[in-house]
């Protein structure tokens, strides 16, 4: 089964990506507060992160780069409504989904990374 952090400020968010992404062999956790997203991604094996870019306690870049001091390999998606965030997400070398997603293209993407991915990724963390 392979496992997906949902990390947005807006706990509505979060829980609307998270429905769409669950399923298909998925378990997929939403996560309202960055920290304790960074906090389960040290103990638990995830697969994927998804990442909002504009949070008040710790933005999606420095999200993104905590979780790859951890982890290097994991696969990160950013998402956000703010103007730049595409060229943010491409500083820091990730895909971008403006909000609203859209939501079968995101999809897509992450079966596609799924898919990708080799089946002992997340196996004996």
């Amino acid at each position: 089964m392979r496992t997906i952090f949902v990390v947005d400020d807006d706990p509505d968010q979060a829980e609307i990506l998270a429905q769409a992404l669950a399923g298909r062999g998925r378990r997929v956790r939403a996560f309202s507060d960055p920290i304790r997203a960074l906090a389960a991604l040290a103990s638990e094996d995830v697969d994927l992160l998804i990442a909002d870019l504009s949070m008040p306690w710790i933005d999606g870049k420095d999200v993104v780069a905590s979780a790859h001091v951890r982890r290097p390999d994991l696969p990160v998606f950013m998402v956000s409504g703010y103007a730049r965030g595409a060229e943010i997400a491409a500083e820091v070398g990730v895909p971008f989904f403006s909000k609203p997603v859209d939501l079968e293209g995101l999809r897509s993407a992450v079966e596609r990374t799924l898919d990708g991915l080799q089946p002992s990724t997340s196996a004996g963390r």
